[in-house]
């Protein structure tokens, strides 16, 4: 075979297999099968902010200058006003002790009269007893767990009363007048031994009483809240409490909520600061509650450095009332929109067709954020309003407001969008 013959083979063997290749290309761009989507849904997620938090109260220390031995007539968490009586104060140790004991059994009677005169058996059901007795031995457990004695106590009570409303239920019991009976025996014997107080621990303020006191108090001043700054939060520390204090009354129903935040929350929060717009405060080693509050004060020193945040909140229970330096999460706006994943975000051109002054119509062209939808086996380009954001999607809003999309299209629900291909466009067809 001469070389002329040799090269004519080779460049035809060339020429075909160029051929082939772009065919192949050609074909894949258009037809291929290579993409991968995923369905439009509606969901609606709050924006969370985590943060370490102090709480500041308006709060009053109680003080004990008496010798001898408290005996309360209050609970922890129970509204007071001025002048009510704390305490009484007794001699000596078992005095005090006989009254606390009188003091439970007047509340012993007074559950036992109460089942002894009510219906139960006729309009309570067995379950539903039976579910308020389970309650309250969880509410035992978890009080145990969080070394709260006083909320253990309370459930225990309330365990005692629940079984006794089952014996009525059940008609295990008739009534409880023999043990009704034993019980103001008891108590006449402890009133005949104990002898009268020596005196009394009185509040000149009303407000919501709390047993314990834990060197916060005033660290943060009440009244300055609104101007406190990083450095303030920086300086906070614990105070020795007196060996004198008792306690301490909450005079304010009003709490705040003071953590420091960064500078993207700062800008975020102030949008919605002075608006109607409230945040939901959740402290998760406390409660599963969401307590309603809203913003009070944004502080920052510059544009560029975090803020601390003030939340005004006014509702309050025993467990609120003991916190200080919690770990919080501030929800705020609640996002909803149509959820996109980030895999599928491209940019490409719409069009629009405008219609000028004299009639004439002209189509004007703008690339755009969007994604590619896919209708039958064509490609369709849509663009995306985005209202809120994260790593791994982005909400869209199927109706934003005139002017916002170049020519009023974009996603609608239940749009198969693409999340995987290669070279994408506008109209392209797929298998």
């Amino acid at each position: 075979m001469d070389n002329l013959l040799f090269k004519r083979i080779l460049i035809s063997i060339l020429v075909v297999a160029l051929v082939a290749y772009v065919g192949f290309l050609f074909v894949n761009a258009n037809f291929g099968n290579s993409i991968e989507t995923e369905e439009i849904i509606k969901v609606s997620n709050p924006d969370v902010i985590n943060a370490d938090c102090y709480i500041v109260r308006d709060e009053s220390y109680l003080y004990n200058n008496n010798s001898g031995v408290m005996s309360f007539n209050v609970n922890d968490g129970d509204n007071v006003s001025v002048g009510q009586k704390i305490a009484d104060i007794y001699s000596n140790e078992n005095d005090a002790v006989s009254i606390r004991r009188i003091k439970e059994i007047d509340k012993e009677i007074e559950n036992l009269q109460t089942l002894s005169n009510s219906n139960f058996k006729d309009s309570v059901g067995l379950d539903s007893v039976n579910n308020l007795i389970n309650d309250s031995i969880i509410d035992l457990l978890d009080n145990t767990n969080k070394c709260d004695y006083t909320g253990s106590k309370k459930a225990v009570d309330n365990s005692l009363y629940y079984i006794n409303e089952r014996q009525i239920v059940t008609g295990q019991s008739k009534g409880f007048k023999a043990k009704i009976s034993q019980l103001e025996s008891e108590k006449q014997s402890l009133i005949n031994s104990c002898s009268s107080s020596i005196g009394a621990i009185k509040t000149d303020k009303a407000g919501y009483y709390v047993s314990k006191a834990d060197g916060y108090e005033n660290t943060l001043k009440y009244k300055n809240v609104k101007n406190l700054t990083v450095k303030d939060l920086k300086k906070v520390k614990k105070k020795n409490v007196s060996s004198n204090v008792i306690g301490k009354i909450i005079t304010n129903p009003v709490w705040y909520v003071v953590c420091q935040i960064d500078k993207d929350d700062a800008i975020k929060l102030s949008k919605i600061q002075g608006t109607d717009e409230k945040v939901t405060v959740t402290l998760p080693f406390i409660s599963k509650d969401s307590i309603e509050s809203r913003i009070y004060s944004i502080n920052q020193d510059s544009k560029n450095s975090g803020a601390v945040l003030v939340l005004a909140c006014d509702y309050m229970n025993p467990d609120i009332a003991n916190i200080r330096h919690e770990n919080v999460n501030i929800s705020t706006l609640n996002y909803s929109g149509l959820k996109v994943s980030k895999r599928a975000l491209h940019e490409d051109y719409v069009t629009k067709t405008v219609e000028k002054k004299n009639g004439e119509t002209v189509e004007k062209r703008k690339k755009v954020q969007g994604v590619y939808v896919l209708y039958g086996s064509e490609l369709v380009f849509k663009e995306i309003s985005i209202t809120y954001s994260t790593n791994q999607y982005v909400l869209c809003n199927p109706t934003p407001e005139e002017g916002v999309l170049f020519n009023g299209k974009t996603v609608q629900l239940y749009d198969q969008v693409v999340i995987k291909g290669d070279n994408l466009y506008d109209g392209k067809v797929v298998a």
